[in-house]
């Protein structure tokens, strides 16, 4: 027999609960929730390897009754009305008809709509090891980008185990993670110098909500957002952003296979490149891309970006179509299970955008783009 008393930090109120203990279970729907609440809390404050969940005890409630004698608060209004807020950004995003237009209208609508001002949107990679940055929003920087290993931190527990994962008291639980985070600055590891963007978010997050993005059973991707503010997230914010990542994804998957423009664009004459050449090398083992000595974007992103390089000053080449890239499966190693081509292009189009160099890649249709020189480029391949 167990005694439970739970206070609401906002209104004061009180409840005691009698509880009668059932089982211990160490599989199952309520194990695997808790597991991966567990696992996110002990990779974001650096200590996955200490804590491990060895079962879950269910228990019975017998009774519930009211702490008396309490002078409670009147309950918090809402912030919004998230339903109707949820109805906008999906009706947004079932009108989009490109890649780009789906991702701004959910980034968008979460601080417009939903008033949630810090998001950041992960996608996995074809390998299943890695999630990209793809897009954020609230921050100073956006770090499209960014990576972090599949079961790294709160986000990359919940793409591992496909489930939501909601916290609403970080702050006093990120000492250790600050620790691992300090120390290497202290040893002066520059993300930069290792082939890496500086990773986005909050320094001192109170609540945070992780929400994966599904689709025929698979997940894509998550979707994280997070404030400064305690219980900021409750379950409604669960509800409702599930079922915006679950409409993101469809719509992403039927992207993927929709139909290719017509025929191949022939390149339009524009102003020859001038001022000082950018020095691009690239590294053959693992696609990274370094603009002067400094890292820019690897991976399938990379793999493009030397694509569009090479056709460039070899080719004279700047117009080009995703159904091009597709032709070019084999000289961008692309795994045997595509991954989302249109996503890749976007994440590389960001990230030139983000760092506002000399060359960009500019949208001219659906499924159509161009890749802009400002300057001369001189490229250098590395082998594997």
């Amino acid at each position: 027999r167990v005694a439970l008393s739970i206070d609401d930090p906002y209104s004061g109120a009180g409840v005691v609960m009698q509880l009668r203990y059932l089982r211990t279970e160490t599989a199952g729907p309520a194990f695997e929730r808790l597991r991966a609440k567990l696992a996110g809390i002990a990779s974001h404050t650096g200590m996955e390897k200490v804590f491990e969940l060895r079962g879950a005890d269910i228990y019975q409630v017998l009774e519930l009754r009211r702490v008396p004698g309490r002078k409670e608060l009147p309950a918090a209004l809402a912030r919004c009305d998230l339903a109707a807020g949820a109805r906008v950004v999906s009706e947004r995003m079932s009108g989009c008809e490109d890649t780009a237009d789906l991702v701004d209208a959910l980034m968008a609508g979460l601080p417009e709509q939903l008033l949630i001002d810090h998001a950041m949107l992960w996608l996995i990679d074809a390998t299943g090891h890695t999630m990209t940055l793809l897009a954020s929003h609230g921050y100073a920087e956006q770090a499209t980008g960014a990576e972090v290993p599949l079961g790294d931190g709160l986000a990359g527990v919940a793409a591992r185990e496909g489930v939501p994962i909601r916290i609403g008291h970080m702050a006093h639980m990120t000492i250790y993670g600050r620790a691992v985070l300090d120390r290497a600055r202290r040893l002066g590891l520059d993300p930069s110098q290792r082939g890496e963007v500086p990773l986005p978010g909050l320094p001192d997050p109170r609540s945070q909500l992780v929400v994966p993005l599904r689709c025929q059973g698979r997940v894509l991707g998550v979707l994280l957002v997070e404030s400064r503010h305690d219980q900021y997230f409750g379950y409604d914010d669960e509800d409702v952003l599930t079922l915006l990542c679950g409409q993101f994804a469809g719509a992403l998957a039927l992207l993927r296979v929709a139909p290719e423009p017509g025929p191949e664009p022939t390149s339009a004459a524009r102003p020859e490149p001038r001022g000082t050449p950018v020095r691009v090398r690239y590294y053959e083992q693992d696609n990274s891309v370094f603009l002067d000595d400094e890292y820019l974007i690897k991976g399938v992103a990379g793999a493009i970006f030397w694509k569009l390089a090479r056709d460039h000053v070899l080719r004279q080449r700047n117009d080009f179509t995703t159904r091009k890239l597709r032709h070019a499966a084999q000289e961008l190693r692309l795994p045997e299970v595509q991954d989302n081509l249109d996503v890749r292009l976007l994440l590389l189009q960001r990230r030139l955008t983000e760092r506002a160099g000399p060359m960009q890649i500019e949208r001219t249709g659906r499924g159509r783009f161009r890749f802009v020189v400002q300057r001369p480029l001189v490229l250098h391949g590395e082998p594997a």
